[in-house]
C-alpha cells in the first residue's frame, strides 16, 4: 500500500472508513515492531556474551590486577578468589532456586522420589532381625529407628485429631454454604422444599485420610419408583384366574389375600403380576471426596467409584409402610451381629501364657475383663466390668454416629 506514514496513521485511527485497509495497516505495524524488537534483544544478548567470554579469557590472577591490585599481594589475591568462589556458589544456589520456582514439577518429584527411597530403606531396615550375629543394624540404628517410629506414630496421631475435630459438629451449619465451598456447581440446587443434609465422613485407602461427603434428603423423592412403578407400555389384560396350583416365574409377585363372606374368610390368590418391567431406582448419590484436584482425578477415587455408581436399589417397595418395617429390620439385624461380634471378639484379647519354661510362649486369647474372685480387689473389678457392660447401648451408639459430622437441613426443621 504505497501510502505515506501519515496518511496510514489517519486509516489506523479511523477504521470505520477503510476497515479491511485498517485491519491490514495494523497486522503490517505490529510485525514491525515485534521484529525490531527480537532483534535489538538478540543484538543484545550477542554483546553480553561477547563481554562475558572477553572476560572468561582473563585468568583470576589478570582480573585481581584489573581491579587495580599488585602481583606482589597474595593475600589480598587468596580473598579475591574466594570471594569469587562465594559469588559463583551464590549465583547457582539463587539460579537452582529460581528453577525450582518457575518448574514446581521438579520439587514434586524430588519429594516422591526421597519419600519412596525413605520407605524403601525403612522397609529393608524392618526386615533385618534386630538381634542376632548376623544383624546388620547396630544399637545406635536400632535406636534411630525406635525414635523415627515414634515420631511417625506422634504425627500420624495429631494428623487424625485435626482432621477428626474437623468433623465434631452435629446437626448445624448450612448444607447450601459449606457445599458451596465444596461443590458450587450443586450448592444451587437445594432449596427449603428438598431438606437437604449434607453428611461428612473420613475414609479413604492410604493415610492421611480423605474427607468425603454425601448429599442426603429427608422429603420424600416424587418419581414413579415410589408410589406406582409398574410397566405402563403393556395393557392390562385379564386373565383368567386359576384355582390349582400356580407356578411363579422369575420376577411376579404373588400375594395372598381373603375374601369375607358373611362371618367366614375364605382364602384367595391374586393374578400374578410380572415385576421384571416394572421402574427400578438407581442410586447415583455416592460419598465424593472434598478435594482440591481436578474434577477428572476426584472422579478416579476409588471410593468414589464404589459408591457413586449407577447401581438399582435392591429391596426397594413402593409402599412406604413396608420400607419402614424393612429398615426396622435390617436395624435389629445388624445390631444382633454387632453384639454377637463383640462379645466374641471384643471380649477377647491375646495374652502370653507360657506352659513350660523350656518351651515358647503360646498366644492364647483371655477374657478383657477377667474378674478374679480370689483377688483382694475383686469387688472393684466387677463394678469396672458392670459399668462397662451398662454402657453399652447400640441404639445410642447409632443415633451418636448418624448426628456426628452432619449439616442443619435445608428447611431448618429438627428430626
Amino acid at each position: 500500500m504505497r501510502k505515506s506514514k501519515t496518511e496510514k496513521r489517519e486509516i489506523i485511527l479511523r477504521p470505520w472508513e477503510y476497515p479491511m485497509a485498517a485491519q491490514n495497516l495494523s497486522v503490517i505495524l505490529i510485525q514491525t515492531r515485534v521484529r525490531g524488537m527480537l532483534c535489538r534483544a538478540a543484538k543484545g544478548r550477542q554483546q553480553v556474551t561477547k563481554k562475558v567470554k572477553a572476560a572468561r579469557v582473563r585468568s583470576p590472577m589478570q582480573q585481581f590486577v584489573a581491579t587495580g591490585r599488585s602481583f606482589s599481594d597474595e593475600r589480598g589475591f587468596y580473598t579475591f578468589v574466594a570471594t569469587k568462589i562465594q559469588a559463583w556458589f551464590r549465583m547457582q544456589r539463587l539460579r537452582w532456586r529460581g528453577t525450582l520456582e518457575r518448574y514446581p514439577l521438579y520439587h514434586i518429584a524430588a519429594l516422591q522420589l526421597q519419600y519412596a527411597w525413605k520407605a524403601h530403606c525403612q522397609h529393608k531396615l524392618y526386615q533385618q532381625p534386630a538381634h542376632g550375629p548376623n544383624s546388620a543394624m547396630t544399637p545406635v540404628n536400632r535406636a534411630a529407628l525406635c525414635i523415627q517410629t515414634a515420631w511417625k506414630s506422634y504425627t500420624h496421631r495429631r494428623i487424625f485429631r485435626y482432621y477428626r475435630d474437623l468433623l465434631t459438629f452435629r446437626s448445624t451449619g448450612d448444607p447450601a454454604r459449606m457445599l458451596r465451598a465444596v461443590n458450587p456447581s450443586e450448592a444451587s440446587l437445594l432449596d427449603a422444599s428438598m431438606g437437604a443434609q449434607v453428611r461428612f465422613r473420613l475414609g479413604g485407602l492410604a493415610f492421611p485420610p480423605t474427607i468425603y461427603y454425601k448429599i442426603f434428603t429427608r422429603k420424600p423423592v416424587c418419581d414413579l419408583g415410589a408410589f406406582s412403578p409398574k410397566d405402563y407400555t403393556v395393557a392390562r389384560q385379564s386373565a383368567p384366574v386359576s384355582h390349582s396350583h400356580v407356578k411363579r416365574r422369575p420376577g411376579q409377585s404373588v400375594h395372598t389375600t381373603y375374601i369375607r363372606v358373611g362371618n367366614s374368610y375364605y382364602r384367595a390368590r391374586q393374578q400374578a403380576e410380572d415385576t421384571r418391567l416394572w421402574y427400578r431406582r438407581l442410586e447415583n448419590n455416592g460419598w465424593r471426596p472434598v478435594t482440591a484436584k481436578v474434577l477428572a482425578e476426584a472422579n478416579a477415587d476409588p471410593i468414589a467409584q464404589a459408591t457413586g455408581s449407577r447401581r438399582a436399589v435392591n429391596g426397594f417397595h413402593y409402599s412406604k409402610v413396608v420400607r419402614q418395617q424393612d429398615r426396622e429390620r435390617a436395624r435389629r439385624h445388624k445390631k444382633r451381629l454387632w453384639m454377637q461380634k463383640l462379645y466374641t471378639q471384643g471380649l477377647l484379647t491375646t495374652a502370653d501364657r507360657p506352659e513350660n519354661d523350656h518351651e515358647e510362649t503360646d498366644k492364647q486369647p483371655r477374657l478383657l475383663f477377667d474378674v478374679d474372685f480370689e483377688g483382694e480387689n475383686w469387688e472393684a473389678e466387677a463394678e469396672e466390668m458392670f459399668q462397662w457392660a451398662s454402657a453399652l447401648d447400640y441404639d445410642e451408639y447409632l443415633d451418636n454416629w448418624v448426628e456426628l459430622g452432619r449439616t442443619a437441613a435445608t428447611d431448618g426443621e429438627p428430626e
